[in-house]
C-alpha cells in the first residue's frame, strides 16, 4: 500500500467551501458521490423541456441537481458536463417533436445555440453566484434566474426563431402563476421557477440549516406568495363577461384527406410541391384538391346555420389554385351573408407565376366582403424549403360587433413582436389557423395560453394535425379538439364578448427581460470585483473559493 501523497488530500472546508486554517493540509478529504446528482438532473431536464410529455414540476427541480453537481466539481469538469445534460434534453425534445432527422441543416445549429445559452446560465451560477455568497446569499440566488432569462431572451432576440426554450411555457396549466406574464411576459414565469431552484441549491450548500437560510427562503416564499395571490385576484376580479358568442373551428375529415391524397397521386402531385402543381394539368390539380375544400365549405355552412358567428379554418389543409380562389371566396361569401357570420378561410394558394406558393388567411365578413388577405409572416424552415413566400408581417385587424378581430398563422404566434401588433391594434380576438404534426401536436396550443395572458385577448386556434384550442384572455382553455383522436374535427366554443383587456406587458414590452440582462451583467461585474479583492487580501480570499473535490 503506497503512502499518502499531497494529491490525495486537501484542507477540509465548511459548507460554503471556506478552508479551515486550523486543520492539517494532510487531513483526508471527504469525496462526496456526485454522479447521482448529474443523472437525476439530466433525467429531470428531459422531463422538464416543453414537449408533449413534459412534467411541470420537473422544471422546478432539474436545475437544483445540475447546479449542485456543478458546485461540487471543478468548473472545467462540472460546467461541460452540465452543458452535456442540457444537450441531452434538447436532443430528446427534438426527437419527441419529430425534428431530429426530418429537418434541414438550419434547425440543428439553432437549437445547439439554445443549448449553449441555457448552459451559460448554469455556468454563471458556478462561477458568479459562488463568488457572491460571501457578500450576499440573496444576491447569489439571483444569478441563475437572471442569467436564464437573459439566455432565453437573447435566443429570441438574436436567432429570430421564436421564443422556444423558455422555461415558463412548461407552467401553462398553472393559471394563477401564469398571470404574471401579463406584466413580465413569459420571462417572469421562467424567473420565478428558476429562482426557486437557485434558492434550494443555495440552502443545500448551507446544509439546510434554518437559522442560516431562513431570511432568504422567506424572501422567496413571500415573492412567490404575492405572485400567486395577485394571479388569483386577477382571475377573480378580471374574469371574462358572461355575454358570449358561438365560435366554430372546423377541419376536414380523414376520409376527405385520403380522397384528396389519392387524387393528387393520380395527378402526379403527391406532395403538393409548387413547381409540380404549376406544371400539372390544372383541371386534374383542381379536382384533386376539391374533396378537402368542398368538405370545409359544407362544414362552414353547417356550423353557420347552427349559430356560429365566427368560423375558423385550419392552416393549409385546403389547397387552392389561384384560378379557383375567387370562386371559393364567392361561395363562402354567400354563406357569410346568409348566416351573418365571419369566416376566416385558410389555405395554401398555388399560382403559375411567382410567388407560386402562398400560405394565406382570408376573412369574409357578414357583408360578404373580404376584410383581409394575410400571408404568413414567418414560414417554418420546412415551408421555406417548399418555396412559401413570407408576408410583410403587418398583422391585419377589423372591427366587428364582438370586438376587433385579428389574425396570424401558426408559427407567427411564436414571435412576440407579431402578437404584440395585435394587442397594439386593440384586437379582442385573434384567429390562428394552424397545422402541426404528430409529436408536436400539443406545444403550440399550450404556448398560446401564455400569449393570451401576455396581451389580454382571446384566441381561436384551429389546427390540422394538432390540438385545436379556444382560449380566453386569462389563459383559460374554453374548448379543445384533438385531430388525432377524432375523425371529423370540429371545435365549438362560447367565447366572451368584450374589448381587449389591457396588460402591462403589452404596454412596456420586454422591459423585465432587459432588466434581467442588466442584472446579469451587474452581478458578473460584482463577482469579478469580489474575486480581485480576494486576491489582494492576505488570506487570498479563501471564503470565495470552492472546495477541491475529487472525481
Amino acid at each position: 500500500m503506497r503512502p499518502p501523497t499531497r494529491s490525495d488530500h486537501t484542507a477540509p472546508t465548511d459548507d460554503r467551501g471556506t478552508a479551515d486554517p486550523a486543520a492539517s493540509a494532510w487531513t483526508p478529504v471527504v469525496r462526496p458521490a456526485t454522479r447521482w446528482l448529474w443523472l437525476v438532473g439530466t433525467a429531470l431536464a428531459v422531463l422538464a423541456v416543453h414537449s408533449n410529455w413534459h412534467v411541470a414540476i420537473a422544471a422546478w427541480l432539474f436545475p437544483i441537481f445540475l447546479m449542485r453537481y456543478a458546485r461540487l466539481r471543478p468548473p472545467r469538469v462540472g460546467i461541460p458536463r452540465v452543458g452535456f445534460a442540457i444537450a441531452v434534453s434538447t436532443i430528446a425534445w427534438l426527437g419527441s417533436a419529430s425534428l431530429l432527422f426530418a429537418v434541414n441543416t438550419l434547425i440543428l445549429p439553432v437549437f445547439a445555440a439554445l443549448t449553449v445559452l441555457q448552459a451559460l446560465a448554469f455556468a454563471a451560477d458556478r462561477l458568479v453566484a459562488t463568488r457572491l455568497e460571501a457578500r450576499s446569499g440573496l444576491l447569489s440566488t439571483l444569478v441563475f434566474p437572471v442569467s436564464l432569462v437573459t439566455a432565453e431572451y437573447l435566443f429570441t432576440l438574436l436567432l429570430r426563431f421564436g421564443d422556444y426554450g423558455a422555461l415558463g411555457f412548461t407552467q401553462h396549466a398553472n393559471a394563477p402563476l401564469i398571470q404574471l406574464a401579463s406584466v413580465t411576459g413569459v420571462y417572469g414565469v421562467s424567473f420565478v421557477v428558476a429562482w426557486f431552484a437557485s434558492v434550494v441549491t443555495w440552502a443545500w450548500g448551507a446544509g439546510f440549516r434554518w437559522p442560516v437560510i431562513r431570511r432568504n427562503v422567506l424572501v422567496y416564499a413571500g415573492v412567490l406568495a404575492m405572485v400567486l395571490a395577485a394571479g388569483g385576484i386577477r382571475l377573480a376580479f378580471l374574469a371574462p363577461t358572461t355575454d358570449t358568442v358561438r365560435i366554430a373551428g372546423i377541419s376536414a375529415s380523414a376520409d376527405a384527406m385520403r380522397a384528396s391524397s389519392d387524387a393528387q397521386e393520380r395527378a402526379g402531385i403527391p406532395y403538393g410541391d409548387a413547381a409540380d402543381v404549376a406544371d400539372a394539368d390544372q383541371g386534374e390539380a383542381s379536382a384533386a384538391f376539391a374533396p378537402v375544400t368542398d368538405e370545409l365549405v359544407a362544414s362552414t355552412q353547417r356550423e353557420a346555420a347552427a349559430g356560429a358567428r365566427v368560423i375558423q379554418w385550419p392552416e393549409t389543409q385546403a389547397r387552392v389554385l389561384e384560378s379557383d380562389k375567387d370562386a371559393l371566396v364567392d361561395e363562402v361569401a354567400d354563406i357569410a351573408r346568409d348566416e351573418e357570420t365571419y369566416v376566416n378561410l385558410a389555405f395554401a394558394l398555388y399560382g403559375t407565376e411567382e410567388p407560386r406558393l402562398r400560405n394565406v388567411a382570408v376573412l369574409i365578413t357578414p357583408d360578404g366582403e373580404t376584410a383581409w388577405t394575410y400571408d404568413k409572416a414567418q414560414p417554418t424552415p420546412m415551408e421555406a424549403l417548399r418555396g412559401i413566400e413570407p408576408g410583410d408581417g403587418d398583422v391585419p385587424v377589423t372591427d366587428s360587433p364582438i370586438g376587433r378581430l385579428a389574425t396570424v398563422i401558426c408559427y407567427d404566434a411564436d414571435f412576440p413582436d407579431l402578437m404584440r401588433q395585435a394587442a397594439g391594434k386593440d384586437a379582442a380576438l385573434v384567429l390562428v389557423p394552424a397545422n402541426d404534426w404528430l409529436g408536436y401536436e400539443n406545444l403550440h396550443a399550450e404556448r398560446a395560453t401564455l400569449r393570451s395572458v401576455e396581451y389580454g385577448y382571446a384566441q381561436v386556434r384551429q389546427s390540422a394535425n394538432g390540438l385545436s384550442t379556444t382560449i380566453d384572455h386569462q389563459g383559460r382553455v374554453l374548448a379543445m379538439s384533438d385531430h388525432f383522436t377524432t375523425d371529423r374535427q370540429t371545435m365549438i366554443a362560447e367565447v366572451p364578448v368584450q374589448p381587449r383587456t389591457a396588460t402591462v406587458y403589452s404596454a412596456i414590452g420586454d422591459v423585465f427581460a432587459w432588466l434581467c440582462l442588466g442584472a446579469a451583467a451587474a452581478l458578473a461585474a460584482l463577482a469579478g470585483h469580489q474575486a480581485r479583492r480576494g486576491r489582494r487580501e492576505p488570506d487570498g480570499g479563501g471564503a470565495s473559493r470552492m472546495p477541491r473535490i475529487g472525481r
